[in-house]
Formats: C-alpha cells, structure tokens, sequence
C-alpha cells in the first residue's frame, strides 16, 4: 500500500457519520495529495519520498480526522433539517387531503366540538408551522454563520436549531394525538388512509428526535 493510501485509510477508520460524505471527503484528501505528490515528483522527488512528503504537509491524520469529523456532524444535521423542512408539512398536508376525500368535513362527528379541543388543534398547527421554519432559518443561517464561526461554534449552532426543529414537530403530534383520545377516541379511526398517515407522522417524529440529537452526542475519533 502506498503512503497515500495508508494515510487515506487511517482518516477512514477514524471517521463516523454517513457512508456517502465520508467517500467524498476521502476522495478530496486523496486527490489533493496525489496532486501534491505529482508536484514534488517533478521538482525530482522520488516516488515514496513524493508521497511522504505530500502526507506530512497535509498535516497529522488525528487532526484532519478531527476536522473532517465536524464537517460529517454538520452534514448529518442539515440533512436531518431538510427531513424536517419536507417531512413535518408533507404529512400534515397528505393527513389532512385524506380526511377531507375519505371522511368529509369535522361536522361528520354528530358531536359538538368544545373550545379548548379547538385551541388544542390551533396550538398543534402552530407547532406544525414553527418546526419547519426554525429548519429553513436553520439552513439559511449556516450558510450566513459559516462565514463567521469556526466549524466547532457553527456545528453546536446547528445542533441546538435541529433539536429544537424536531421538538416542534413532536409537540404538535403529541398535542393533537392526546387531545382527541381524551375527547374522543373514535376519532383517531376516521379511515384507513388516515390512519395510516396518521402512524407514518407518529413514527416519523420519534425517529427524527434520535436522529436530531444524535450528533450531540460526543465522537471519540479512533486512535490509529
């Protein structure tokens, strides 16, 4: 194995985070150092020498691990603030378009409906609203922020607004799930489809609090 490609590898088993970034930043590191290589080879290096030298500008594999780790981090978090973005309005758009075509309007019920399950349901919708706006203030704020903050600042930045985005959504499901099982029950079973939709936001929710709060856990890089 050559020096490039020993050093590649040992940034590979020290990075965690998503299959597909981390071949694109290896791919950046190695291509950067065969060019670096290719340029002390026609000053008169030798093959190996070329290479060594490429590595040891490139700088010690622990600390470009350590970068490229906060560059995976931040990738994980805008692309769980995009599932936010798509995700949270999809499904209460898609919830509501079938309960419309396949039940009809909330007078169906044959019961009155009391205030406080109203602004229940008005609360929820504006948590529905807040989660995936705080996700597109999220986005256009790290495009804004990384030109100020360093990758450390900028990625706790992004953690706390995509924990904050997946807060929102889980409230607003909470709120108008426990809210109709305490007034009534039988309208958690208004269809099929709604029911369908209803269990695909549920399980969405929960899986996206993980998914949020994943990168706030701590990576310990691994040692070579």
């Amino acid at each position: 194995m050559s020096a490039i490609e020993a050093y590649v590898s040992d940034l590979d088993r020290r990075l965690s985070g998503s299959a597909g970034a981390k071949a694109d930043l290896l791919t950046e590191a190695r291509d950067g150092l065969r060019d670096a290589a290719e340029a002390y080879r026609e000053g008169g290096a030798g093959e190996l020498e070329a290479e060594l030298k490429a590595v040891a500008d490139f700088g010690p594999a622990p600390e470009i691990a350590s970068a490229y780790q906060q560059e995976l981090a931040l990738r994980g978090d805008i692309g769980t603030l995009w599932k936010v973005i798509v995700g949270v309005p999809l499904f209460q758009l898609s919830w509501e378009l079938a309960r419309i075509w396949t039940y009809g309007g909330w007078d169906k019920m044959g019961k009155p409906t009391p205030e406080w399950y109203l602004s229940v349901v008005d609360l929820s919708g504006v948590f529905v609203v807040v989660s995936p706006v705080i996700g597109v203030a999220a986005l256009l704020g790290t495009r804004w922020l990384g030109r100020r903050l360093d990758g450390g600042r900028l990625g706790k930045v992004t953690r706390w607004t995509v924990g904050a985005a997946a807060i929102a959504n889980l409230v607003a499901m909470l709120l108008l799930a426990v809210g109709t099982v305490v007034l009534d029950p039988a309208r958690m079973n208004m269809s099929l489809l709604c029911n369908v939709l209803a269990v695909g936001w549920a399980a969405f929710s929960f899986w996206l609090v993980p998914l949020a709060f994943r990168s706030w856990r701590p990576r310990a890089l691994v040692a070579a």
